[in-house]
């Protein structure tokens, strides 16, 4: 089954995997919880690929992981405890190949990109709002990278000079001011989940729109980087839909910035939510 294609999302607390038919339709899963330990993982994620292909012979596979992966496989990912976790090599002992491993943000885009609310566009980003901010660039219709085949890390960016301190070192992120995690801590430590339900309500109407501020501020900082046709807005706070896309919308096309020189540039909902990392890895697959 040429169309069919194994995609697994790594995440702090759970590991899902999806065979995907034609890139878009999710015919089998199998979720576990994530094991913090590097052989561990590599077992699981083993089981999980061979389970699957006894169903499917043949698929291919691909991970979408949070964190960084170096050119050697190895992980490193706050979530899930992990410091040059060899999390590839182990894998590849026991398959006896290597299977693409990809940062989940990448993979969020290359699913928008492929299928999803980026199909079409030449050049443009996906920004993930969860715990942390992540996200993707497409340029010339292939994802931006770096030196030594390195994503972009959107959210460590500096938009706060001396600002506040980050979980990656730094201090002054722009995931430290427009993640879920800073809107909840913008709200006295409220789960972000509330703070949105109230601000639904009529409630905490300036604390909301601080924080839009601040994910309206970093997006045009990008924007003056690389130009984009679209805009994506995922992860977990994109579930509000339009009180939250629409806010952030409204704010980018009210910088002086935008109308001056990004007036071309929509602002847009993810189409892919839970699933993106699936997707995006049975994309790379």
């Amino acid at each position: 089954m040429s169309n069919v294609k194994i995609g697994i999302d790594v995440g702090g607390t759970t590991l899902k995997l999806g065979v995907v038919q034609n890139g878009l339709d999710i015919i089998y899963r199998d979720t576990r919880p994530s094991p913090h330990d590097a052989e561990k993982m590599a077992a699981e994620l083993y089981d999980m690929i061979i389970t699957a292909q006894k169903q499917f012979p043949g698929a291919p596979s691909a991970i979408s992981t949070a964190g960084t992966i170096d050119e050697n496989g190895c992980l490193d990912a706050n979530q899930l405890g992990f410091e040059k976790a060899p999390v590839g090599p182990l894998l590849f002992e026991k398959l006896g190949y290597k299977i693409p491993i990809e940062n989940d943000g990448v993979c969020a885009l290359v699913a928008e990109h492929a299928v999803g609310s980026l199909k079409g566009c030449h050049s443009c980003l996906m920004i993930t709002l969860g715990t942390g901010v992540g996200g993707g660039v497409i340029v010339n219709d292939k994802p931006y990278r770096g030196w030594r085949n390195v994503h972009a890390e959107l959210g460590h960016m500096i938009t706060h000079v001396d600002g506040k301190k980050c979980s990656c070192g730094q201090t002054g992120c722009w995931e430290a001011y427009a993640s879920a995690s800073a809107l909840s801590e913008m709200a006295g430590g409220m789960a972000p989940r509330d703070v949105i339900d109230r601000v639904r309500n009529g409630e905490m109407q300036d604390i909301f729109a601080a924080w839009v501020h601040e994910v309206a501020q970093g997006l045009i900082g990008l924007c003056s980087i690389f130009y984009p046709e679209r805009i994506a807005i995922g992860g977990g706070l994109s579930n509000a839909g339009e009180l939250v896309v629409g806010a952030i919308r409204d704010a980018v096309l009210n910088e002086e910035a935008y109308k001056n020189y990004y007036a071309p540039l929509q602002v847009v909902q993810a189409h892919f939510q839970n699933d993106a990392g699936i997707l995006g890895a049975a994309a790379l697959a």
